[in-house]
């Protein structure tokens, strides 16, 4: 039986290893594909918005082993392709050991702890620590006829703006998704922004997931020029094959309709206990991130102590919460 096993090779699943690792307590870390493969599935070329430079630095696992001390990395915004370097990087210099393809598939509770299954079988620990990100589960809006329309996709299905040339493209959501989408098919697709509130814009509100970085001004002057169609706080109530009908009562014909409309959490399903969750669906966790069921702890962009969890810069500081409080009980 391992102390603790640890569900995601992701950054957060990495960070806390190599705090385990540093302290002597024995650790199992489960990666369903390669290390990162959260980011191994988004879009190439992908541009992080948050900065990674001497000073500013909201990028990195940790401040000791920063991104921007990795040669080529593309300052001050990194793109996946640097980050996916850096975490190869920050698990190989630090030795930090990953079973890379073995999926956790369940849970459950046992005596003194917790059984993990795998397709090599059962791996017992006393503290199970979930950290299997927030963006596998793509979020579609729930109107009538876009679940299995084959002209209905997400953001996370799109790899590159050629394959829409010439098309009428509908791109629904107002978040930064959303927004890149634009800027990356305006000029080669047809593409109108539908959303249902009003755009928000990091430099009006300081909120981080608001629009922001290089797609906010870029957006506007879309905007501006028409070169984008712009449907702020007019959304789709209906979608009949390729015809969307909105709430103010206008159809247009899209040959695409692109959701940014986010992810869902998810996670592995464990038995013998529940997870309590809140309204947008994440788990419930103390302020050292242990969920209702005992042990059973959460941590990278699935445990939400605050809104900036979402960001890389706002869970590392918490994955020591973690490491420590399961290191006091051991």
């Amino acid at each position: 039986m391992k102390d603790v096993v640890i569900v995601g090779g992701g950054p957060a699943g990495l960070l806390l290893s190599l705090c385990l690792q540093e302290h002597g307590i024995a650790y199992r870390t489960l990666e369903r594909g390669k290390i990162g493969q959260t980011w191994r599935d988004m879009r190439p070329g992908l541009v992080l918005l948050s900065p990674a430079v001497p000073g500013t630095d909201w990028t990195s696992l940790t401040l000791h082993h920063p991104i921007w001390a990795l040669h080529g990395v593309r300052r001050p915004f990194p793109t996946r392709e640097d980050f996916l370097c850096y975490v190869d990087a920050f698990a190989r210099e630090n030795r930090v050991a990953v079973a890379e393809r073995t999926p956790a598939t369940a849970a459950r509770v046992v005596p003194g702890g917790f059984a993990v299954s795998t397709g090599e079988g059962e791996i017992g620990c006393r503290f199970l620590v979930v950290a299997t990100g927030g963006t596998t589960t793509p979020r579609y809006p729930e109107i009538p006829g876009v679940a299995g329309n084959p002209c209905v996709l997400h953001s996370s299905d799109f790899v590159n703006c050629m394959a829409y040339d010439g098309k009428r493209v509908l791109v629904i959501g107002g978040g930064n998704s959303a927004a890149e989408l634009c800027v990356e098919l305006a000029g080669t697709a047809l593409v109108t922004l539908c959303t249902r509130s009003p755009l928000r814009y990091f430099s009006e509100t300081g909120e981080l997931d608001h629009i922001r970085g290089s797609s906010e001004s870029v957006l506007k002057e879309l905007i501006r020029f028409r070169i984008l169609g712009l449907r702020e706080g007019d959304p789709v109530v209906s979608v009949n094959d390729r015809l969307v009908r909105f709430r103010s009562g206008a159809e247009e014909t899209f040959d695409w309709i692109v959701c940014g409309t986010g992810y869902r959490p998810l996670w592995l399903p464990v038995s013998g206990g529940t997870v309590k969750t809140d309204a947008e669906g994440f788990p419930v966790i103390s302020r050292v991130g242990e969920s209702s069921i005992p042990g059973l702890y959460f941590c990278g962009s699935l445990a939400m102590f605050h809104r900036r969890c979402a960001f890389i810069h706002g869970f590392r500081n918490y994955v020591e919460k973690v490491f420590w409080d399961i290191a006091d009980r051991l």
